[in-house]
């Protein structure tokens, strides 16, 4: 499976997402790295959960909220591969 995802990051226009779960889409996200261990809950996935750092970072302005919204698209995607993988 392949998406176009544009801006990735310079000089990148595709990327293959078939190997990334859904649960680790975060580590891919650099600006998310440091904020990951303010999230209140263990296997925090950062779209619904409360106290969760990477939103926060969000809404304090520390990461793009356009970088977060890809974040959600792809993570969408990947959720429904893995539930849909049979």
């Amino acid at each position: 499976m392949k998406m176009n995802i544009l801006p990735i990051h310079h000089g990148f226009s595709t990327f293959d997402i078939t190997e990334i779960k859904s649960n680790e889409l975060a580590e891919y996200f650099k600006e998310f790295k440091e904020h990951i261990n303010e999230c209140e809950y263990i296997g925090c996935g950062h779209i619904k959960e409360e106290n969760c750092g990477i939103k926060k970072a969000v809404q304090d302005g520390k990461i793009s909220e356009n970088r977060y919204q890809n974040f959600i698209k792809i993570y969408e995607v990947l959720k429904d591969k893995e539930e849909h993988k049979w």
